[in-house]
């Protein structure tokens, strides 16, 4: 058979390669212009009675690339100076717009960092991607200042009522189960009376009720198992104490605590000054001279059995925790442990 040269064919196919080589140049070579990022407000103190209130709006412009893309924004926001090292995400498909409530951002400022009732800065930028295998483009960088309050948070509790306080649950202090698996803990102060108490489950005499069944004293503690059908529990003397439970083993104890003190680099780490107990603040205080910038830490019975630092620096109180920064001059510092499960501290 004889094979027919169209020439046409050639010039013509030839002529489609090269517009797509065209239009695939001018694609690739196509930069894409970013997003631009507009904060409501460039600074917001939060309080809890405006938490259902919308507290700040983050707005964009669209990226450009050249030609239609599905693109897709991301919200980072980050602590003020981390350089985004470590930023929260919020994943917004093609929306540009996103609100935040007065509660969403106070928790979330809580959470990245910054610290209760004191002005922080957040970073705030916008990610814009249209696939994996090509770099995301990244809006201009706003800062905004927020003022976040101190969350309180109800943890699952036991009440503590006893003849210290007129045998009320309702009015009753409480120990608290930060971790919610039923082992719980308190700081009580029970100044004099019989010394006798029990827990509740709830702040009434109408749930379960868990009174004692063994104890061992030694000294000023006390610690044994309880029941729900046994008599009153009780400390040895009067005094304020860490009192702890555990309905999974139904164990309990109370450790006195004879005082709390302050110790760190203002005093070289080797004298402990001593905080005074408020009993209507229910609050220890102390004034220090801090000669430079150093750390401190609170401890309880001048030993490091039981110490509290400030791991993140929220001013959250923690266990062994980090210590806790402190610039020179003179300063009152509180130690508030009324409220279980919601250590807190405040340096004046």
């Amino acid at each position: 058979m004889k094979k027919i040269f169209n020439p046409l064919f050639l010039i013509g196919t030839i002529a489609l390669l090269c517009a797509c080589k065209k239009d695939v140049q001018m694609t690739m070579l196509k930069a894409g212009i970013p997003p631009t990022l507009t904060a409501s407000k460039a600074s917001v103190v939060l309080t809890s009675s405006t938490a259902a209130d919308t507290a700040e709006v983050f707005s964009w412009q669209p990226s450009d690339y050249g030609f239609k893309a599905a693109v897709k924004y991301t919200l980072q926001i980050a602590k003020g100076g981390t350089n985004f090292a470590s930023p929260k995400e919020i994943s917004m498909g093609a929306s540009r717009q996103f609100k935040y409530t007065g509660e969403e951002l106070n928790q979330l400022a809580l959470i990245l960092g910054l610290a209760p009732n004191s002005a922080g800065q957040l970073d705030v930028r916008v990610k814009s991607s249209i696939s994996d295998s090509i770099p995301a483009i990244f809006s201009n960088r706003v800062t905004i200042s927020v003022t976040p309050y101190q969350v309180i948070i109800n943890y699952p509790s036991l009440w503590v009522p006893g003849d210290y306080q007129g045998w009320d649950p309702g009015t009753a202090p409480k120990i608290s189960s930060r971790a919610a698996n039923g082992i719980y803990e308190g700081y009580v102060n029970i100044p004099g009376g019989t010394l006798q108490f029990k827990y509740t489950s709830h702040p009434d005499w109408n749930h379960t009720i868990y009174g004692w069944a063994s104890s061992t004293t030694t000294g000023n503690n006390v610690s044994g198992t309880f029941n729900t059908t046994g008599g009153n529990l009780f400390v040895p003397s009067a005094g304020y104490y860490l009192l702890k439970a555990n309905t999974n083993t139904n164990t309990w104890s109370a450790t006195k605590i004879t005082s709390w003190s302050l110790i760190g680099d203002f005093n070289n780490w080797a004298a402990d000054v001593p905080m005074t107990y408020n009993t209507t603040t229910k609050t220890w205080t102390a004034t220090i001279n801090v000669p430079a910038a150093g750390g401190f830490k609170f401890r309880a019975n001048n030993d490091w059995s039981i110490n509290f630092g400030d791991t993140g620096a929220d001013l959250i109180l923690d266990y062994d925790g980090a210590n806790i920064a402190i610039t020179p001059g003179q300063h009152t510092i509180t130690l508030n442990l009324s409220i279980p499960g919601n250590y807190t501290y405040a340096i004046q």
